[in-house]
Parts: C-alpha cells; structure tokens; sequence
C-alpha cells in the first residue's frame, strides 16, 4: 500500500504542555501512542507521540506556544487554526468505552470538556456514531466510528472493478 497522503506528524499548539499533559497522555495512550520524547521548560515545552505499530512515520506532538502568543485564545474556525481533528474508532463500543474510561475521568478533574456524548449522527452518515470533547485550551475533538466509508469504499472497489 503506498503511503502517499497519509498523515506523517502533526504539531497542535497549546498553552501550557504541563497543564496540557495529563488530557494529552490519556488520549494519545488510549489510541495507541506512545511518548517518544518531551520536554517541560518555563518558556518552552513539548511532548512527542508516536504509534511505531504502522508502516508509515506518525506522529503528533504538542507544543507550547512562546509568548506573546501565549495570551491569544484559540478561536475555533480562526486562520491557522484546525476546527476539530478526528480519530478513528474501531467499533460504537470503542467509543463508549473511550467516553467511559478516558473523558469522564478527565471532565471530572477539569481537564476536558465533553461537548457530546457517544450519539448517533445522521447527519454526517448512516451509522455515525461519535463523542466531540475539547482539551483544556478549547481545541476540539472527536473519537467516531463510521461504517458508511466501507460501504461506499466496497460499492467504488466493485464499481471499478
């Protein structure tokens, strides 16, 4: 499988890596990162995640903002910044267990916000099932499982060939 368009890393800016931190490492462990290098400095920060278990380089890394930037809100929808990322689920149940074991607990101490719960979405898909949270600096997520993309993957595989 050729790897051309896949995602190789990615850097999300945030205000504190520190505060930051323990949101970060519940999420990225629970889908499978793990921490290949960090550093917490007063004026500077970061935290490297990477999955070693598929064929192409992946990472994401968090990294603090320097000031004066520090001081700017993330405003979802701004210039330069990502309205919301999303990661794959393998099934519903994948989900509510995410929600279950790794949002509530991280809600309950302040350090995320759940926007949704695990719910149907029609209106992305047939099947969309999703839960949207937020970090602690209000950059948004989701954790969703989607069969209709193997449906219509299937239906233009058998249409080609």
């Amino acid at each position: 499988m050729s790897q051309r368009g896949l995602l190789h890393h990615m850097i999300i800016n945030v205000r504190d890596v520190a505060r930051s931190s323990p949101f970060y490492t519940a999420m990225f462990r629970y889908l499978g990162y793990e921490l290949g290098d960090s550093s917490y400095g007063a004026d500077y920060g970061f935290e490297d995640w990477k999955r070693w278990d598929l064929d192409t380089p992946h990472e994401i890394s968090i990294c603090q903002v320097r000031d004066p930037l520090k001081r700017v809100p993330h405003q979802r929808g701004a210039l330069g910044h990502h309205c919301h990322i999303a990661f794959c689920a393998e099934s519903r149940e994948d989900v509510d267990r995410f929600h279950r074991e790794v949002l509530v607990p991280l809600a309950e101490k302040g350090l995320c916000t759940i926007e949704d719960a695990p719910c149907d979405c029609p209106e992305y898909n047939e099947g969309y099932y999703a839960t949207f949270f937020t970090d602690p600096d209000g950059l948004k997520f989701e954790f969703v499982i989607n069969p209709n993309h193997l449906i219509k993957k299937a239906a233009r595989d058998s249409a080609a060939g």
